[in-house]
């Protein structure tokens, strides 16, 4: 499917370049908690899974944090880190075959939230969140966990971040002054345009970062949809639409729109002919091979940029309004396994991921002294130690979105100092989607889901990634969807949007 296979793949490549920093309370060295560590006999052992490069020094901060979580909740703590190319087949094939795990990382757009639920391969966390883990649920109120109810029930811990998508442009600065563009003229997609056919003729430059199969600027939020969910893939409804009418999104003239802008691109030249792999991405644009990213533009989103990437940026927000949906908030989050031994105690990890800057840090960060050391304590700034770059650290996850509560990073530079504050701006002024907390109950049509999504991954991907014309294939594409019950699913979808709609309707 064009972009549930795309959000997917973009954010997995191009996350890189999320915002990373917060202030936060100091922390004491973690060799501190060493001589007050409990004997290993006593503690309790939980596995966190995760997808991500695994870092050359995973051990060390793996050390350095049971340190910490020995002493203070008695448990020995496992990362597992799973290339991020197999990590949804690979869970996907563990969690059927019932497999043993704690905590894994779970999203609508990989290792299904919503298939994990309807699988049964989670754990209800409403009581252990109460009980285990006071600060995390006291953290974010009572509306903001809603998003992540389904049925009523909370199955998955939502990691603190941006919660709107800021849909925009991360652009090489060095190319922007070449070519004498300013993004303050840019205001949607197609504005960028001058820049990238000037850029073109750059040796060896392609003038927009892309991956293997291709890639789409189809966004739904960006087009003012909400999605309902994203991996279903096709559906959404109108975010200011108070009727809460569900309508297939590529039969929209906004889909058209996005998909005779790619087709364009793609014909100019502006995305590679032959993208490369995931694990290429970030080397490639590190090298000099590409001059604009685009992506969720977070405040601050251009000093990431440059750590990820190693240029420096301008970024820019253009999606217009921000729309708050239930996607968004749940865009990230860890859930406990069903078949989890040990829940209480893997709660009490996701509390400290959550409530414990040191913690936090730790495993967005690393170690002080060795992956990272202060710029400027006071303000909570860090930087890499002398001789050590992005490219060379041996621990630099770069996905501090997945650990827990992004507001208690540190900043990596003074100028993201006040972007967590910004962020908070955007999360509250957002426009709330008239299906804001509404999830979807899959068991009704997962057969139907099942056989529109192969069509989506057969045709749909072709015609969102600008490789045929829309009009040509969309006729055929809709109608093969029509065929395998893509209005069975429509027809279930509003049904339950609309007893959603009239359970929270006031009683008269």
């Amino acid at each position: 499917m064009p972009y549930r296979r795309h959000v997917a793949l973009l954010v997995s490549l191009l996350v890189l370049a999320l915002l990373a920093s917060c202030a936060a309370p100091g922390a004491a060295p973690v060799e501190q908690a060493e001589s007050a560590a409990q004997p290993a006999a006593d503690l309790v052992s939980v596995t966190y899974t995760y997808p991500g490069g695994v870092p050359q020094d995973l051990q060390a901060v793996q050390d350095a944090l049971n340190k910490i979580f020995n002493e203070k909740i008695g448990v020995n703590l496992t990362l597992e880190v799973i290339d991020w190319g197999s990590y949804n087949d690979k869970m996907q094939l563990r969690l059927a075959a019932g497999e043993e795990c704690d905590i894994i990382f779970t999203a609508p757009w990989i290792n299904s939230y919503t298939n994990n639920v309807a699988n049964g391969a989670l754990m209800a966390l409403d009581d252990l969140l109460i009980e285990e883990a006071p600060g995390l649920w006291a953290s974010m109120p009572p509306t903001t966990w809603d998003a992540a109810r389904i049925k009523g029930t909370i199955y998955g811990v939502i990691n603190q971040q941006i919660f709107p998508k800021p849909w925009g442009v991360h652009v090489r600065k060095d190319l922007l002054e070449k070519y004498n563009f300013s993004l303050d003229t840019v205001t949607k997609w197609e504005d960028m345009e001058p820049f990238l056919e000037a850029v073109k003729n750059e040796e060896g430059i392609t003038p927009i970062i892309s991956a293997a199969p291709g890639d789409s600027m189809w966004r739904t939020t960006y087009y003012g949809y909400d999605p309902l969910d994203d991996g279903i893939g096709f559906i959404g409804v109108r975010a200011d639409d108070e009727t809460l009418t569900v309508v297939n999104l590529l039969e929209t003239p906004e889909f058209r729109e996005a998909a005779n802008l790619t087709k364009k691109w793609v014909d100019a030249g502006y995305f590679s002919s032959n993208p490369p792999s995931d694990d290429e991405v970030r080397a490639n644009f590190r090298a000099g091979l590409y001059a604009m990213g685009y992506h969720v533009e977070k405040p601050g989103n251009d000093v990431e940029s440059r750590t990820a990437y190693g240029w420096d940026f301008v970024s820019k927000n253009l999606t217009d309004p921000l729309i708050l949906d239930t996607a968004g908030v749940t865009a990230t989050m860890n859930g406990i396994c069903a078949t989890s031994k040990q829940p209480q105690a893997a709660m009490r990890v996701l509390e400290l991921f959550n409530t414990d800057t040191e913690v936090y840090n730790l495993l967005a960060r690393g170690i002080e002294g060795v992956h990272w050391v202060w710029e400027d304590e006071a303000q909570r700034i860090i930087r890499y130690p002398e001789g050590v770059t992005a490219e060379t650290s041996t621990y630099d996850p770069n996905t501090d979105w997945m650990f827990g509560n992004q507001f208690n990073a540190y900043y990596r530079s003074a100028d993201q100092v006040g972007a967590w504050e910004a962020t908070k701006q955007m999360n509250d002024t957002a426009f709330p989607s008239v299906a804001l907390g509404f999830v979807v109950d899959r068991e009704p049509i997962k057969t139907e889901i099942a056989q529109v999504s192969a069509i989506l991954d057969e045709l749909g991907e072709p015609i969102g990634n600008g490789f045929v014309a829309y009009d040509e294939a969309a006729p055929d594409l809709i109608a093969k969807l029509n065929d395998a019950g893509a209005q069975t699913i429509i027809a279930e979808v509003q049904r339950q949007l609309n007893d959603w709609a009239a359970s929270k309707a006031p009683v008269k």
